[in-house]
């Protein structure tokens, strides 16, 4: 069997060489990217919900509109001048004579 040496690092200039450690590098990469994507993740998640938001105050917007016509509407079709013609022009009906006008005491 071959037997692996390792060699020993040179020396420069009375300096001895070594291998560099990445992993706090590579750590501190790895924070930097994670708190990059929280960054642009927020940043998208805050334009999504401000467009959502934009979109549910148009939407009750509306609805306040529809709502206002709608009270008119009513008070309108509530009025006793629209009723009375209603009923004696669709309906044909008038007021009753003085023998069908029974009172109770």
């Amino acid at each position: 069997m071959a037997e692996t040496t390792i060699k020993a690092l040179p020396k420069i200039n009375g300096f001895a060489l070594r291998r560099p450690n990445l992993l706090p590098v590579l750590g501190f990469i790895a924070l930097l990217l994670s708190v990059s994507l929280f960054f642009v993740w927020s940043r998208v998640q805050v334009t999504s919900l401000e467009y959502e938001m934009s979109q549910l105050q148009s939407t009750l917007r509306d609805l306040r509109q529809e709502t206002s016509n709608l009270r008119l509407e009513a008070a309108s079709l509530r009025s006793p001048e629209r009723i009375e013609r209603v009923a004696r022009q669709e309906l044909r009906l008038r007021l009753p004579s003085a023998d069908q006008v029974i009172t109770v005491d």
